[in-house]
C-alpha cells in the first residue's frame, strides 16, 4: 500500500472552472445546469448529492451517476428523487437490504428496506410529470420559441410575454429571434416612457402566432437601462383546468400493479413534479375525490367519490400496496423546502405498521383521514434554513 495514498472523493460533477452566474436558461438540462454553474447556491447543491452519493452502495453508484448525468430530465430527476430516498432511509435508521431485488415476475422494485423495527417492505420511486409523451414534445418546443426570445437584445425594454396554445410542429425559432429583434429595435424608449399611462394594455405590443401556438409581447420600459441580460423580464401562463389527481393515481396503480405476488408491505414514492399538484391531489388520488352527497331528503354530506386509487366502485383495490410516500415538486433545489406525507392504506394486504420515518402521516381513525406531523427534509438533512443559499 502506498504511503499517502487518498481515494478519490465521490462525485457526479466534472473538475472545471464555473464563471456563469445567470439562471437556467429554457433550454439547459437539469444536470447540465448544477454541472456548470458558478453561483454559490450550486455549489452547495452539488456537495449535497455527491454526500448522498458517496453512502450508495459502490456496487451500483457508478450505474447511479450515469443516470444522474443524463441530459434526459425525465431520467435526471427520477435518478434524484431514488438517490434521495436511499439517503432518506439511513438517515432514519432503516437498512436498504437490496437495490433492485429480482421478484418472482422476472421485475425490480428499487430497494429492499428493512425498518428499524424489523418490518421490511419493498420501496418504489416514481415520479409524475401530468403530462404525455404528445404534451412533453409540445412543451420542448415551446421552451426552445421561449428561449429565442429571451435570447433578443433589448437594453431598454423587458419582454412581458403571454402564450396560449402548444406549437404542434417545430417553430422556426430563428425567423422568431429575428422578427421580436425588429419589433424591439423600432422602439423609441423616451416615446413609449411618455405614452405609458395606463399599464400595460397601452404598451407597444407584437403579437405573433405560429403552428397553433399565439404570443403576445408587450415591451415594458427598464428603469435602469443597460445592455445583456434576458430579455423577457415577465410571463403570463395560459389559463385552464387542470387534474393533477388523475395522474397521480394513475402513477400509483401502475406500481401497485407492477409485482405480481409479493409478501411483504410495497411503499410507493410518489414525487409530483406538475406545477400547481399538493397534498390535497394526494388525497384524491388515493381516496377518491371530493363529492357532495345529496339525500332524498334534500339533507347534504360531503364524502368521495369512488375513483381512487385504493377505493373504486366495488370496495377496495390495488390492496397490494401498502403505503404511499408522496412529495411535491422535489428537485435538487428544493430540498429544505419540502417534507413527505406518508399516507397509510387502510385496506392493505400486507399493513406497513408503524415505520419511523420521522416524516408527516396520515391514516384513517374512526373512519376519518388524520394527519401527524413529522419533521421536513431540512431537518432530517440538516440542511440550514435557507439552503442552497
Amino acid at each position: 500500500m502506498n504511503e499517502g495514498h487518498q481515494q478519490e472523493p465521490v462525485t457526479a460533477f466534472d473538475q472545471l472552472a464555473r464563471e456563469e452566474q445567470e439562471p437556467a436558461t429554457h433550454l439547459i438540462g437539469h444536470f447540465d445546469y448544477i454541472n456548470t454553474s458558478g453561483r454559490p447556491e450550486a455549489a452547495s447543491v452539488r456537495a449535497l448529492i455527491d454526500r448522498w452519493l458517496a453512502d450508495y452502495p459502490g456496487s451500483h453508484r457508478l450505474e447511479m451517476i450515469q443516470r444522474l448525468r443524463s441530459r434526459d430530465d425525465v431520467l435526471h430527476s427520477s435518478s434524484l428523487f431514488e438517490l434521495m430516498l436511499h439517503a432518506l432511509l439511513l438517515r432514519q435508521g432503516f437498512v436498504v437490504t437490496e437495490i433492485e431485488p429480482e421478484l418472482p415476475n422476472g421485475r425490480s422494485p428499487d430497494f429492499l428496506v428493512e425498518a428499524p423495527n424489523g418490518t421490511r417492505f419493498y420501496l418504489e420511486a416514481t415520479i409524475v410529470l401530468g403530462m404525455n409523451n404528445a404534451a412533453a414534445g409540445a412543451d420542448r418546443r415551446m421552451r426552445e420559441a421561449i428561449q429565442a426570445i429571451d435570447e433578443v437584445q433589448s437594453p431598454d425594454f423587458f419582454l412581458h410575454l403571454h402564450t396560449q396554445g402548444t406549437p404542434l410542429q417545430p417553430i422556426a425559432v430563428g425567423r422568431l429571434r429575428r422578427a421580436v429583434q425588429r419589433f424591439v429595435d423600432s422602439l423609441e424608449y423616451e416615446q413609449v416612457i411618455s405614452n405609458n399611462d395606463s399599464g400595460l394594455a397601452t404598451l407597444p405590443t407584437w403579437r405573433h402566432e405560429e403552428h397553433g401556438a399565439h404570443f403576445t409581447i408587450r415591451a415594458v420600459p427598464k428603469n435602469t437601462r443597460r445592455s445583456g441580460g434576458r430579455a423577457i423580464g415577465g410571463r403570463m401562463l395560459p389559463g385552464g383546468v387542470i387534474h393533477p389527481d388523475v395522474a397521480i393515481r394513475s402513477a400509483v396503480v401502475g406500481k401497485a400493479g407492477r409485482y405480481g405476488e409479493i409478501d411483504i408491505p410495497l411503499v410507493v414514492a410518489v414525487n409530483a413534479l406538475e406545477q400547481y399538484a399538493g397534498i390535497d391531489d394526494a388525497v384524491d388520488a388515493l381516496f377518491g375525490t371530493s363529492a357532495v352527497i345529496v339525500r332524498e331528503d334534500f339533507e347534504t354530506e360531503f364524502g368521495r367519490n369512488f375513483n381512487g386509487a385504493w377505493y373504486g366502485p366495488a370496495g377496495p383495490i390495488n390492496t397490494k400496496c401498502s403505503a404511499v410516500l408522496f412529495i411535491e415538486r422535489l428537485s435538487a433545489w428544493s430540498v429544505a423546502q419540502r417534507s413527505f406525507h406518508l399516507f397509510i392504506n387502510p385496506w392493505a394486504r400486507y399493513p406497513i405498521g408503524e415505520i419511523s420515518l420521522g416524516v408527516d402521516v396520515h391514516e384513517v381513525t374512526d373512519g376519518r383521514l388524520r394527519a401527524r406531523s413529522g419533521q421536513a427534509l431540512k431537518t432530517i438533512f440538516g440542511l440550514p434554513e435557507n439552503w442552497p443559499e
